[in-house]
């Protein structure tokens, strides 16, 4: 394979791997009580607690379009059934895989192969995948990971007053590791475990990434301000029972930190009745973009997005409008190293669901625009544009606006 300078994405041409490699038991170690009970009180709340199979071995998978197809570069989800939160996170993993697809392919084999990056092969699709679950848990972990993966056979705790099972918590064996290529290697062994429709990628990508940040680490992110009252007992955790999206999941995926605050830096809260509360937000400017519409202006405001996830280092956006999500994203990085990038350009619009068939490519203009046409009805998907272009124009080319 054709190396080239940065950090290998494991992105290339190889003879297919077995589609079933069973987790050996000498694979890391077994989870142990205490941490299956703090990952769940973590992740949902409370342990022992109710078990809903869609969080658990009935979840979505990570599953792509038909390979050298137009989308080709998509995961596609059919179920009905499926979370506003699972989606978001599935999409934060659709986010990832263009990165790796558009920013992080060797430019060289691609024009030598004539292939278009949005149309990759079978192969090159199941490493785009490694490459996004890697980088997504080694995130986290700054610098190391932890990887979860589930024994097909072997139960390692049994059901006790602290714990109940659920399919799959009770056989995870959690594999440490201190290097990038080490963690592509096993987990492109086991990436059919993350393909399995329905099966737990969902659960076992949020796992990986708590254990790999260090559940500690994700209780302070998560109790934010609650953190600071003194005499209550409140915990935060991740995701809720009916499922509903969560900053805390976003941010934990998207940036390596479980924060609740949107906000760029550190934000004090208080009146002349209370002491003044710090809101961490955003530390960092974010490889990956959040864009967000809450019904309307109103609501989106009080979000308090901060241009550290507006403006990321790559132009790739995942967009939430109330519970529904997709991706905005442009095929020229240059959009973010240069304003006058901004005054004309195109974003692609993906969202996942088997009803989009085809590439939905908008024009966007934000400079020297006929303003005769102010009056027209925007559609949802123009408004979430304008909440990072102000007064922006977008041309759907043809098609009827479905956002």
């Amino acid at each position: 394979m054709t190396r080239y300078p940065g950090r290998s994405t494991g992105i290339g041409e190889r003879p297919p791997l077995p589609n079933v490699l069973p987790v050996p038991a000498s694979l890391g170690t077994p989870i142990t009580e205490p941490t299956a009970v703090a990952l769940r009180q973590v992740v949902f709340g409370q342990c022992p607690s109710m078990i809903r199979s869609e969080f658990f071995s009935r979840g979505p998978g990570m599953v792509f379009r038909e390979a050298e197809q137009q989308l080709a570069y998509g995961l596609t989800f059919i179920g009905g059934d499926m979370t506003p939160m699972a989606r978001s996170v599935l999409m934060i993993v659709q986010a990832q895989i263009l990165k790796t697809l558009l920013f992080e392919t060797d430019p060289a084999r691609i024009l030598k192969s004539r292939r278009d990056p949005l149309e990759p092969t079978m192969t090159i699709q199941k490493e785009a995948l490694v490459a996004a679950v890697s980088e997504i848990i080694w995130r986290a972990g700054s610098g190391q990971g932890i990887l979860c993966l589930p024994s097909k056979s072997l139960v390692h705790l049994p059901e006790s007053p602290q714990f109940n099972q659920d399919g799959v918590t009770e056989k995870l064996q959690l594999v440490p590791f201190a290097k990038w290529d080490e963690l592509v290697t096993v987990l492109r062994r086991y990436i059919y475990i993350f393909q399995e429709e329905p099966g737990p990628a969902v659960l076992l990508l949020l796992y990986s990434a708590v254990l790999s940040r260090g559940l500690d680490r994700v209780n302070e992110d998560l109790m934010g301000r609650a953190a600071n009252f003194s005499g209550l007992t409140h915990r935060s955790h991740l995701v809720n029972f009916k499922g509903s999206i969560s900053n805390s999941v976003l941010c934990l995926l998207m940036t390596g930190r479980a924060t609740q605050f949107l906000h760029n830096g550190v934000q004090y809260r208080g009146d002349e009745d209370n002491a003044s509360i710090a809101e961490t937000g955003l530390l960092i400017r974010s490889p990956l973009g959040l864009l967000l519409w809450m019904g309307n202006e109103e609501k989106t405001q009080a979000t308090n997005l901060g241009s550290r996830l507006k403006t990321p280092i790559f132009p790739i956006w995942l967009v939430i409008c109330c519970d529904q999500s997709g991706l905005l994203f442009c095929l020229d990085r240059a959009l973010m190293r240069d304003y006058r990038n901004e005054y004309n350009f195109q974003l692609h619009y993906y969202t996942s669901s088997h009803f989009q068939t085809g590439d939905t490519i908008l024009n966007v203009c934000t400079r020297g625009f006929d303003d005769t046409e102010s009056e027209i009805p925007l559609s949802t998907l123009d408004k979430i544009i304008r909440t990072k272009w102000s007064g922006a124009r977008v041309n759907w080319n043809g098609i009827v606006p479905y956002l």
